[in-house]
């Protein structure tokens, strides 16, 4: 990659930033079309978000992505918010357009495509478990819901969190259940879920564990872990070893990745290109 004064530059905001992926992936797609892009990484305080995408939109970058834990609070400092955003109650994506920031959801397209690619169904019919109800969350719930989930419930510590979740899961035909993110109440309904989602960031550190045991997991259970970095959490472990199907969250970021790129440059993303890159990236898989 050569970077001069005509590069448009484009990127993630998050608080930590340390473990992504995004600039492998994108960097490695603006390569391949032979773009004069690039992608960058900024740590970004969630006290000094605001600043910096205004920072971004007078710099002129063509847009930014949102990671933890920017995604709720960008639904107020952006200009303007896309329906499905609002809808998802976040905005993991930002394009920035005649001097204008645009806020857009590409997690709630993203987990749709990851548990299709990675299970081989959807979300219709199924009882859905989301631990966590922040911004990744909020949207993953929602989406379920709105693509036809007999039964969400959404784990949080934070019982008011949860609240205008459940508000905008009741405008679905779906039924939208709040839990306590606690060992004994996840217990009681864990066994009338097919597939848990974890969109906390607890696993992210090294030995971080939600301390749920191995005698929750089932067989019968998949398990989708938001993290991808490391690409097993001890959630993972857990839930394999208890012998349910497991995957992490980069078949996720790989789909909100691409909606991301579509959505900015207008160009179609090299699928192929950047889920190599990932792999590359998170596991040290050399490209064939």
């Amino acid at each position: 990659m050569q970077i001069d004064g005509s590069t448009t530059l484009v990127g993630v905001f998050g608080h930590p930033i340390a473990h992504t992926a995004s600039p492998a992936m994108h960097n490695a797609a603006f390569a391949a079309l032979e773009m004069n892009w690039a992608y960058l990484a900024f740590n970004v305080d969630p006290a000094n978000l605001r600043s910096a995408l205004h920072g971004a939109r007078d710099m002129v970058l063509r847009g930014v992505n949102l990671t933890i834990p920017h995604k709720i609070l960008a639904l107020d400092i952006v200009d303007e918010v896309d329906a499905d955003a609002r809808k998802l109650g976040a905005v993991n994506t930002v394009s920035i357009e005649n001097g204008k920031l645009r806020g857009f959801n590409t997690d709630g397209y993203g987990i749709a495509k990851a548990i299709r690619e990675e299970f081989n169904f959807g979300f219709k019919g199924k009882r859905v478990l989301v631990l966590g109800a922040g911004g990744a969350g909020r949207a993953i719930a929602v989406k379920a819901a709105l693509d036809g989930a007999l039964r969400v419930y959404v784990a949080n510590r934070t019982a008011s969190k949860v609240e205008p979740i459940v508000a905008e899961i009741a405008k679905t035909k779906s039924e939208c259940r709040p839990v306590n993110l606690a060992v004994d109440a996840l217990a009681a309904v864990v066994p009338d879920v097919d597939l848990m989602i974890n969109a906390t960031s607890v696993g992210l550190k090294e030995g971080e564990t939600l301390g749920l045991p191995a005698s929750l997991f089932t067989p019968q259970l998949f398990v989708y872990d938001t993290i991808y970095r490391p690409a097993e959490t001890k959630l993972l472990k857990t839930a394999a070893d208890a012998g349910a199907r497991t995957a992490n969250g980069l078949s996720m970021l790989l789909h909100q990745g691409i909606k991301s790129f579509e959505l900015w440059t207008g160009c179609k993303a090299p699928l192929a290109v950047m889920r190599r890159a990932l792999r590359t990236a998170v596991y040290g898989e050399k490209p064939a």
